[in-house]
């Protein structure tokens, strides 16, 4: 949805938190727990990339629905 409105900033944004979650919670889970660890970190990591992802495209479409220019008819 971001690269279909052409919000290349909010998209790399996104990226690069979820990238950095995905490390974080992979490295810190098997840290604490080992490999099962390790896999709820990631999938801890994973669901709070979408939801970043998820706040970004509702920002965006907000932002996209306030800047278009409504036709207004006098007859």
């Amino acid at each position: 949805g971001l690269r279909a409105l052409g919000a290349a900033r909010r998209s790399l944004r996104c990226q690069l938190f979820a990238s950095a979650c995905y490390v974080g919670g992979g490295l810190g889970g098997a840290a604490v727990a080992g490999t099962v660890g390790s896999a709820w970190g990631v999938a801890a990591s994973t669901v709070c990339g979408s939801a970043v992802w998820w706040l970004h495209l509702r920002s965006a479409l907000r932002e996209h629905h306030q800047n278009t220019i409504r036709e207004v008819r006098t007859s």
